[in-house]
């Protein structure tokens, strides 16, 4: 078993015209690569849920200022819709022949 083994890497060494050298510092920086971008994920990871966290808890802060918004609009437009009649009913009458 082993000797096949050592056969398919000698035949995969010689068509890729690779020494054995060669191929394990393509190995082992290809191992590097992996390993640096699964820590840079993971980092990223660990910033998004850290993120997450901090814009749970800024909700019902979110959810406060959203209630004020809805309720100044709601009293703006309560305060400008007689207006808004007032130029509806003006224009109903330019509009007429």
């Amino acid at each position: 078993m082993a000797g096949a083994a050592a056969f398919l890497f000698g035949v995969y060494l010689y068509t890729n015209k690779e020494t054995p050298e060669a191929f394990a510092k393509r190995v082992r920086k290809s191992f590097r690569v992996k390993r640096q971008a699964y820590s840079d994920w993971q980092a990223a990871y660990e910033d998004f849920k850290q993120a997450l966290n901090k814009f749970k808890d800024q909700i019902p802060e979110l959810e406060k200022v959203l209630i004020a918004l809805q309720r100044d609009i709601d009293e703006a437009q309560f305060q400008i819709q007689p207006r808004i009649d007032e130029i509806n009913k003006y224009s109903s009458k330019i509009n007429k022949p």
